[in-house]
């Protein structure tokens, strides 16, 4: 995880190992629901970033089903 400083707003974001953790999910499963758009996340070099939100927001329209 990171914390990024964007004036007056942190914003928290998460690695794809991060999100593997957290979902307990194979890093195969959670490329695919990055790849697929499921997660919003941005992929900076090499590695993909997940801001907290997104991840909030994923979890949330998860248990709502």
């Amino acid at each position: 995880m990171r914390t990024i400083w964007l004036g007056s707003k942190i914003i928290n974001q998460y690695s794809l190992m991060d999100l593997q953790e957290k979902l307990q999910v194979s890093k195969v499963t959670a490329l695919k629901l990055v790849g697929s758009g499921r997660i919003k996340a941005q992929k900076i070099g090499r590695k993909w970033w997940i801001n907290e939100e997104d991840l909030i927001d994923f979890l949330e329209a998860k248990t709502s089903v």
